[in-house]
């Protein structure tokens, strides 16, 4: 298991740091970046209004990014801590499957859930709050199968400290426990408790910790689930008959052989997370890929192990074969229809090229207002003042290679007309400064 875990999360730090090397991390490695970078000191990110990040999630987890921040020097620490903390939910897949099959067998199960392809995608996409889900979401299973009540209850305060989606989760998780162990009272306390937890954190986040921060601050979040009105949205919006929903379900179900739904115990503690994704009118919820799978993946890993358990107390052929038919699955998913997207995110190799640029980046200073997009702002989180809005920064960064738009005669000449001028050059990478007053010569 040791052996496992270690190659798991070495696979998915190797793909999470070329992504990253190549320019292909995401503006949310930078958000976060500044966030612990800022822990003690704001806590915000530019992308945020520089508002605190508690305002816009209920994440206080996030502080234990800040040491991997430090030690890394910016997004590679988190892209290292989020692989190894995805690939640490085989721990208890492992202990889940010890109870139900022989060790040989479970470390079997536990290789295919090893090779889930969403699971794959959390960990090697970009770096979210969600990354601590699946360990701990399948630790709260692992401790209600070996009634050990009190570890039930520390994994549901773990993850009421990860996202506000968990008030709800864990208030329906617990509620269902609660209605489903009259006889057990032992059992029936303990879910009564995590759905206290969850009720309880929401009490605290909203009712107080939000508006002693600042009561003015508006909670996006619901935008994802306000039918009535239909904003503009560059990810796309999904109609109620969208072929989005069935096609998610398929991706989450068909690597692992459809094994979760024979679980009579656990595949219902994946509804929460499930409902969160399909019952948003945004398409980016309803990619594979995108990171709010996490809220479900650890619960349905579990409910794949007690699924397999099922099947092979009715017969053993079927369950081999059952897990036989997922692994391939996983690896045919895997090789054709990647939720990592590799034509894309591991397009080519890193080269010196990358590497110098990165030096250009590291170069710029700290304190430093900066206007960069995307992919080169994740590069730039320890910088505090770097942005991906447009307000009259020092610099600006673009890659001419990546960013066509920047290049356009048009916004050359209006960077000319607000003075800048170029600086630096880094093959593609160009870095603009701006006098002050402006030089229109």
């Amino acid at each position: 298991m040791a052996a496992l875990y270690l190659a798991l999360a070495g696979v998915y730090t190797c793909l999470g740091l070329w992504r990253y090397h190549i320019f292909r991390a995401g503006v949310d490695d930078g958000v976060f970046t500044q966030v612990a970078n800022g822990a003690f000191h704001g806590f915000s990110s530019t992308v945020g209004q520089n508002a605190n990040h508690l305002l816009v999630h209920a994440s206080p987890i996030l502080i234990v990014t800040v040491p991997f921040v430090k030690l890394f020097d910016g997004a590679p620490g988190l892209i290292v801590l989020q692989a190894f903390t995805c690939a640490a939910v085989v721990f208890p897949v492992f202990a889940l499957a010890c109870a139900r099959f022989s060790k040989p067998a479970a470390l079997a199960v536990t290789l295919v859930a090893a090779c889930y392809p969403p699971l794959s995608a959390e960990a090697v996409g970009d770096f979210h709050e969600l990354a601590f889900a699946p360990v701990l979401g399948a630790a709260l299973v692992l401790a209600l199968d070996r009634r050990a009540w009190r570890w039930a209850i520390a994994a549901a305060l773990a993850l009421v400290c990860i996202k506000e989606d968990q008030f709800v989760a864990l208030a329906f998780i617990g509620g269902v426990i609660a209605l489903t162990s009259r006889p057990d009272p032992e059992r029936r306390r303990c879910g009564m408790w995590i759905a206290s937890i969850g009720i309880a954190g929401a009490i605290l986040y909203f009712g107080v910790l939000r508006p002693l921060i600042d009561p003015r601050f508006p909670y996006w979040s619901l935008h994802y689930y306000q039918w009535w009105w239909f904003p503009p949205t560059p990810n796309g919006f999904a109609g109620w008959n969208s072929a989005l929903r069935p096609e998610y379900l398929l991706a989450a179900l068909l690597p692992l052989g459809f094994l979760p739904l024979l679980s009579r115990r656990y595949f219902v503690f994946t509804l929460p997370g499930l409902a969160e994704v399909m019952l948003s009118h945004e398409a980016i919820t309803l990619v594979i890929g995108a990171h709010y799978s996490a809220t479900w993946s650890g619960y349905m890993l579990c409910a794949f192990v007690d699924g397999a358990a099922w099947l092979a107390s009715q017969s053993a052929t079927l369950a081999k074969a059952a897990l036989v038919a997922a692994l391939g699955l996983s690896i045919w998913t895997s090789e054709h229809d990647s939720p990592i997207i590799p034509g894309y995110f591991l397009y080519r190799k890193s080269t010196a090229e990358d590497a110098a640029k990165e030096r250009l980046l590291a170069s710029l200073p700290r304190d430093a207002a900066i206007l960069a997009g995307d992919a080169i702002f994740a590069h730039l989180g320890m910088h505090p003042n770097a942005s991906i809005t447009p307000s009259g920064e020092e610099y600006v960064v673009y890659d001419a290679a990546e960013d066509a738009a920047w290049g356009s005669p048009a916004a050359r000449n209006l960077m000319r007309r607000e003075g800048y001028r170029i600086v630096r050059r880094q093959g593609s990478m160009v870095v603009l400064r701006r006098e002050w007053p402006p030089n229109a010569e």
